[in-house]
């Protein structure tokens, strides 16, 4: 599914103006400009807006539970690995694919590197053999997606469950604790009073807005993601971009994996699926704001904040558990949806 629009134009040729043409009202008078000004404004950030009165409606509502620094320090903290997942997502939707097994691609890293860790392998080796897992899962992916030609859904898909199963493989179905300080201090290490992985988080996020924003491979990828025949023709080289995006995306999925168990300290094979949809929620409401219709790296920042925002209110209301995955799958769909409809105008 491609959300981002394709960046060619054609230019009109000029007409003689006609009688409708004449007594059309023009839309370039004053009304017309405030109209289209408005119009912009919400559709760019609509989003933004969304959080903004989310939060201020919480606060009113909740002012000794929900508008504390402690609630936005937790809110902001506990999404530090989402917020990862999340922007490793854009990489290959921006390229007009999906990678749906990043989630577990995460979970199999975090649960070598819990193995091996406990078992007194070196940090180094630790590191390497986690990343070596996102890396070797994103050339599968790849090779299967832009060679065999196979549909990155059902790839992706498959390779989710299947990395779910050696999760439990490697972990011989059980939870692994007592990783070693190193592992944890590599996450939980504080900073400006907010932990490393945290601070990963943003720093991912502002390394792909650089990318995206002003560099010619963000360009690429939107046009890629927009139309690969028009792409090919342009001359850009279209199975090598989409195969490096399945190959970022892997690694940094596996580097989310060694976050998570420094996170945790501990490894549950069986903790993939509370990671699975809130990221893409998160990478399809980005697209709706700031860059209409282009998957974009602070457009999912807010996206996520939004969703957290709006879990955190309602779980200190009172609200049962499943309401969270009411949430997040509603979240989902409607997301997808604004970002289609928005690619289509664009």
């Amino acid at each position: 599914m491609t959300v981002a629009a394709s960046t060619s134009t054609a230019t009109p040729t000029a007409a003689e103006p006609t009688t409708a043409d004449q007594s059309a009202p023009s839309p370039s008078g004053p009304g017309g400009r405030t109209g289209a000004a408005l119009r912009s404004i919400g559709s760019r950030y609509g989003v933004v807006f969304c959080l903004v009165a989310l939060t201020l409606v919480f606060s009113v509502w909740m002012p000794d539970t929900f508008a504390t620094a402690s609630n936005f320090q937790t809110m902001v903290n506990s999404q530090a690995v989402l917020l990862l997942l999340a922007a490793t997502a854009t990489i290959v939707l921006r390229a007009g694919d999906f990678d749906l097994s990043i989630a577990a691609t995460m979970t199999l890293s975090a649960s070598v590197a819990a193995v091996l860790s406990t078992n007194d392998v070196a940090l180094p080796l630790v590191v390497l053999a986690s990343l070596g897992v996102g890396l070797v899962v994103g050339i599968v992916n790849g090779v299967l997606v832009v060679k065999a030609d196979v549909s990155s859904f059902i790839v992706t898909l498959g390779m989710l469950t299947a990395l779910g199963g050696l999760a439990y493989w490697a972990t011989d179905s059980r939870v692994i604790a007592g990783v070693p300080d190193p592992l944890r201090d590599f996450a939980r290490t504080e900073v400006l009073g907010f932990p490393l992985s945290t601070l990963y988080g943003w720093v991912l996020i502002g390394v792909l807005w650089y990318v995206y924003e002003r560099t010619p491979l963000g360009r690429y990828l939107l046009f890629v993601g927009g139309g690969r025949d028009a792409a090919r023709l342009a001359g850009l080289p279209v199975d090598r971009l989409r195969l490096g995006a399945y190959l970022v995306s892997g690694t940094l999925a596996a580097f989310v994996g060694l976050v998570l168990v420094g996170s945790l300290g501990s490894m549950d094979p069986s903790i993939g699926g509370q990671y699975l949809l809130q990221p893409f929620a998160a990478a399809f409401l980005g697209a709706t704001t700031l860059k209409v219709g282009r998957f974009n790296a602070v457009g999912t920042l807010v996206g996520l904040y939004l969703l957290t925002v709006g879990i955190t209110g309602l779980q200190l209301l009172g609200a049962d558990p499943w309401v969270s995955s009411v949430f997040n799958g509603a979240a989902l769909v409607i997301a997808v949806t604004l970002a289609k409809l928005a690619g289509r105008g664009r």
